[in-house]
């Protein structure tokens, strides 16, 4: 199938499709994160922040199109169209939407900065955020700089103009590391999960929702590829117009893949009503046992007893050697947790000091004002939804 005669309706009505549906999805997160979760973070902050530079850059976008983006020289010039207004508005649409993708990328990295708790994890999301964010502001600055005087971008017949900064270098530079990045979290969640004290199938479940970002990263390759096009001449509006189109996919993706992991409970609300539990109990979200209760048999002795822990430590089970400690909860509200909680709960704490002396599901005598007493830890593992006792 050969190339179209004009970009120009095609674009217009795939990126302003694709507006909509990462619309909808970042209000799904919002809500989510607001009223069901209680829980919103300055990663959804920077995904609302990536949705007004989404926005921003298809709307340039479609006022370059009123002036010829995606048509051939030649057909601007019989329409009577003005070919450097419409580079001029291509110009500043890809300058917004390099700083589209530093956000998306930080957007991402700050929801796993949630889950995560080695060092490394952390030094390295933080340094796909601080270098993206510097790559973009370079990138874009040079994009407005590489000729002089500046104008000569878009009016080449500008006497005495030239551009001494091959841009396309630094395009192809900036695509590729974008696309490294994509990968690069998209691959980080699975190291995290699958150290986990689940079962296979559920750390394979939720690693995968971690990693939907890959399918920014090959669309972040094409558009890397696409962006040779900006070393175009004769038909710039025209050739660069696929590269428009990758670009904007990109970022769609980037956001209804950053969001689908966020939504989690919000599914559990509707498909199972407002008790939120699959299984039909009344589950909601998990809670630390701060409080311990201790019962006493009917006859006053003392023996075995129940106990909820006092004081402001939380209350861990030892899962084995080399293995994370599990976080103690209790059910309340008819809240669900998403699965940066799940994750969070699972290898909150590290294990404990005495890990000899504490094994799940087992007694362990301990001394108390020179009585022995016993305490008795019952752990019930639900799987994929949340831990709770």
């Amino acid at each position: 199938m050969g190339k179209p005669k004009d970009y120009g309706p095609i674009l217009n009505g795939v990126m302003w499709f694709q507006v909509i549906i990462s619309s909808v999805f970042v209000v799904l997160r919002i809500y989510t994160r607001y009223y069901i979760i209680r829980s919103l973070g300055w990663d959804d902050l920077m995904m609302v922040v990536n949705l007004a530079t989404f926005i921003a850059f298809i709307a340039t976008t479609s006022v370059g199109i009123t002036y010829g983006v995606g048509k051939k020289t030649e057909d601007i010039i019989r329409l009577g169209l003005d070919n450097s207004k419409a580079i001029y508005w291509e110009a500043i649409g890809q300058g917004i939407c390099i700083m589209g993708i530093a956000a998306s990328k930080a957007s991402v990295a700050l929801f796993l900065l949630r889950i995560v708790l080695r060092r490394w994890h952390i030094a390295l999301l933080w340094s796909v955020i601080i270098s993206t964010t510097i790559f973009s502001t370079i990138t874009t600055a040079l994009l407005f700089l590489q000729c002089k005087p500046v104008s000569f971008l878009w009016d080449q017949t500008i006497p005495g103009g030239h551009c001494p900064i091959n841009f396309t270098d630094v395009g192809l530079s900036m695509g590729a590391w974008s696309a490294t990045m994509d990968f690069v979290l998209a691959i980080l969640p699975w190291p995290v999960v699958m150290g986990l004290n689940m079962k296979r199938k559920e750390k394979i479940t939720i690693a995968c929702g971690l990693s939907l970002g890959v399918v920014a990263g090959a669309c972040s390759t094409v558009r890397t590829v696409e962006l040779r096009t900006l070393a175009s001449q004769a038909n710039y509006v025209y050739d660069t117009s696929p590269m428009l189109l990758w670009s904007s996919s990109e970022i769609c993706l980037t956001i209804i893949c950053a969001c689908i992991p966020v939504l989690r409970p919000l599914y559990v609300r509707i498909a199972y009503g407002s008790r939120g539990d699959s299984s039909g109990a009344s589950r909601g979200r998990s809670y630390p046992l701060n409080e311990y209760t201790q019962s006493h048999s009917k006859k006053g002795s003392i023996g075995n007893k129940y106990f909820r822990k006092k004081g402001s430590a939380r209350s861990r089970v030892y899962m084995g050697p080399g293995a994370s400690a599990l976080q103690t909860a209790v059910k309340m509200d008819s809240d669900n947790v998403s699965e940066e909680t799940i994750l969070r709960e699972c290898h909150k704490y590290s294990v404990p000091d005495r890990a000899g002396d504490e094994e799940m599901g087992t007694s362990r005598p301990e001394r108390k004002n020179d009585i022995r007493v016993t305490t008795t830890v019952e752990v019930e593992e639900n799987v994929g939804e949340k831990f709770v006792v």
